[in-house]
């Protein structure tokens, strides 16, 4: 069971070093830990973040550079005190596609068109999650316990991580290999989160991930058993893309839409401080309103740029 943790004072926490047990947001590992699970989250976070706007015909390299500026920003509104990363969110891709006429799905080519509507239907949807969020720094956050009790935000966070799963399961059944090393993967995470000693146990998703590739590469690039990983793709690549930027129209359609997905965005966000208050003893709830804010701001900023609507991911949450 977690133990509660003396709080730092100050608006930043500052972070005191700790070298086991269970991690504390205003604690951390050795830099040498504190490398690697960066790393083990780049690998969490991505698949998602870059999924999400490919359903929607956006651009992943622009969602990826907002994503970090989202993420810095957040970081700076909380004082660095609910460790969150933000990254796509999927709770906008049914809206999108309907305000941009791809209800039944965006299948290309090329990018969504009709991205500039989606954005000004974004940009609304991150001014009510942020107005919710300084409502909540002034009013404080009872009422959204009221509101959203733990049975709901847990019901919401666990239904949005639940999305993907039919995008895993069809990748792994590709082809009878691909099912074998999709298990292969699985059990390796589950081995290392298990049985690995110390601070490995810590990086079950960077290691579980290696583990999988390298025998990936050894049976189909080494024996041909499967569809060899082509590293000419990789060599052909641009060092340095540029994100493509595009700037939002405002729609009333769209607005109407979009804007309402911040009352999920609540829901999601409190799911996930409390899930870091579960886990680690400490209770956030104090910080929901500028949880709430940063997250509001990141969204607006990535509206006005070209990039998807943000959202704290439950993926980085139990990492540490």
């Amino acid at each position: 069971m977690a133990t509660e943790t003396t709080e730092r004072q100050g608006y930043f926490a500052g972070w005191t070093l700790k070298k086991g047990g269970i991690i504390a947001p205003t604690e951390r590992p050795p830099w040498g830990q504190s490398i690697f699970l960066g790393l083990q989250h780049v690998l969490a976070m991505f698949g998602a973040t870059v999924l999400a706007p490919i359903l929607m015909g956006f651009d992943p390299n622009t969602a990826i550079f907002f994503s970090g500026i989202g993420t810095i920003l957040f970081f700076l509104v909380v004082g660095g005190r609910v460790p969150s990363y933000l990254g796509s969110s999927f709770s906008f891709i049914a809206v999108v596609l309907a305000a941009t006429g791809f209800a039944s799905g965006f299948k290309g080519p090329g990018l969504n068109l009709n991205i500039s509507v989606a954005l000004g239907g974004i940009i609304a949807a991150g001014v009510v999650y942020a107005i919710i969020g300084i409502i909540v720094i002034f009013t404080g956050y009872r009422w959204i316990d009221y509101l959203l009790p733990p049975v709901v935000t847990g019901a919401v966070v666990a239904v949005i991580g639940l999305n993907l799963a039919p995008t895993a399961v069809g990748e792994a059944l590709t082809s009878s290999f691909d099912t074998i090393m999709a298990i292969i993967t699985i059990l390796a995470v589950a081995a290392i989160a298990v049985f690995a000693p110390g601070p490995l146990r810590r990086l079950p998703v960077l290691l579980g991930g290696i583990i999988g590739y390298l025998l990936y590469l050894l049976f189909a690039n080494g024996f041909g058993l499967g569809k060899a990983i082509d590293f000419s793709v990789v060599a052909n690549a641009n060092w340095i893309g540029l994100p493509n930027f595009t700037a939002p129209t405002f729609s009333g359609n769209a607005i109407g839409l979009i804007a309402p997905v911040a009352v999920i965005l609540v829901a999601e966000n409190t799911g996930h401080v409390k899930a870091v208050a579960a886990m680690t003893g400490s209770s956030l709830d104090k910080y929901l309103g500028r949880a709430f804010l940063g997250d509001g701001l990141a969204t607006i900023i990535a509206g006005f740029g070209g990039g998807t609507g943000v959202t704290t991911y439950a993926e980085t949450v139990p990492l540490h």
